[in-house]
């Protein structure tokens, strides 16, 4: 059926109307003939619409002599009759056709040449690198090859570790992932901590341990030393004292240490209150400023309640060949609120103290921090207010490195370390 369909869209069809006492006979003949028929519908006793292929129409008129029914030419479709149309409006049609080549072409050039993960380098330099390649505003994109332009970036910008480029539409897109320096070592670092706490945990990669697990620890401790001391030499008896023993190795320490840390925060709540609430009612006062000078061209002369809350937006005019006019645009947007007294029972306050006080915490707790408990208790139950201390335990790395200059090596170290 739909390949029917599709040739009869190719080679033209029509709808066809057929009167007659009897339509069924020209149906019948037709079909002895071999001319396909389809979709038909009855629209009365004597009067039926049928589809039928352009090539065939001619051989119907016979069919619809010898049934005595006459035939009517209700509509034409398919490709040769869009074209004939077409052609008869050749100034629609070639519109029509340098419009779509004029989108396709305007869609294939390449409008924008944004740089994404630049800090160090100047994205005007990576545009321009890139523009040598062919990746430029205006160039047509299926003659940019994103590769070779990636490739172009790596090789003649060193501070460019990697580079890719993606096609968006009309937008082009260059990523690129900046090479890192090395920090300058002073040849050695310990692992010191950065805040009070227990060690819960800690792995030593490099240096000597200065802590253990369960240690209450302070900030600026240090945790594993950079200074790594030599062993002590064996002491035989009748033998000759022991050389001298090397001086220390100095390393960069390198580790993880977690440990046990607390936060504390306290927040209180009164059991009564003056709150403020809005009521809905809303003024709105546009005024010119000119110098001293305002102008109300919008709302009320002045606030019309007692008490509001206001918020005001001013806009200067533009600035025209650095010329500064004094006149500006203000728009004040008045609220009206109103003073009541809340009254809140104890749970009512001991749960808002608590919730305020998990507010406060959560912005005190560092990224990344595991916690492990926390516990709150009232501290503060007097007639007025309840107040909570929200107490928080978390697991966390409080080891960083902290570099040190180590002393000069001894000449009798230097020679038997060489």
């Amino acid at each position: 059926m739909l390949i029917r369909v599709f040739w009869a869209y190719m080679l033209g069809f029509l709808v066809l109307a057929v009167r007659g006492e009897h339509p069924e006979r020209f149906i019948n003949l037709a079909s002895m003939r071999g001319v396909v028929l389809w979709d038909v519908i009855w629209v009365n006793q004597e009067t039926i619409l049928v589809k039928v292929a352009a090539r065939s129409f001619k051989p119907m008129r016979h069919i619809a002599r010898r049934t005595n029914t006459r035939v009517r030419i209700r509509a034409k479709g398919g490709l040769p009759f869009v074209l004939q149309r077409l052609r008869r409006r050749w100034m629609l049609t070639g519109g029509a056709i340098t419009f779509c080549l004029l989108l396709y072409l305007l869609s294939s050039l390449i409008w924008t040449v944004d740089v994404v993960g630049a800090k160090q380098l100047d994205p005007v330099q990576v545009r321009r690198e890139a523009a040598s390649a062919g990746l430029y505003p205006g160039n047509l994109r299926f003659l940019v090859n994103g590769k070779d332009v990636a490739d172009r970036l790596m090789r003649e910008m060193p501070g460019i570790a990697f580079a890719e480029v993606d096609f968006r539409g009309t937008q082009a897109s260059i990523r690129i992932y900046e090479r890192v320096s090395p920090q300058p070592s002073l040849g050695a670092a310990n692992i010191v901590a950065v805040k009070n706490g227990v060690i819960k945990d800690m792995l030593v990669l490099a240096g000597s341990p200065k802590v253990k697990e369960g240690d209450l620890v302070r900030a600026g401790q240090i945790l594993i030393s950079g200074i790594i001391a030599p062993p002590p030499p064996p002491k035989t008896e009748g033998a000759p004292p022991p050389p001298v023993p090397y001086e220390p190795r100095y390393v960069d320490a390198q580790g993880i240490v977690r440990a046990r840390v607390w936060y504390r925060c306290y927040a209180e709540v009164p059991r009564e209150e003056v709150v403020e609430q809005k009521t809905g009612r809303v003024a709105t006062i546009v005024s010119i400023r000119l110098a001293n000078k305002e102008i109300i061209i919008k709302g009320p002369p002045a606030i019309p309640y007692p008490l509001y809350n206001l918020t005001e937006n001013k806009r200067k005019l533009p600035q025209w060949r650095n010329i500064t006019l004094p006149v500006e645009l203000v728009t004040i947007r008045v609220e009206e609120i109103r003073l009541f007294l809340l009254r809140r029972s104890y749970d009512e306050a001991l749960r808002l103290a608590v919730q305020r006080a998990q507010t406060t915490m959560a912005g005190q707790l560092p990224a990344g921090a595991v916690v492990a408990d926390h516990r709150s208790r009232v501290v503060n139950t007097d007639v007025g207010r309840v107040g909570v201390q929200l107490t928080v335990e978390t697991l966390e790395e409080i080891g960083v490195p902290q570099q040190f200059a180590p002393p000069n090596l001894s000449p009798l170290t230097s020679q038997l370390r060489g």
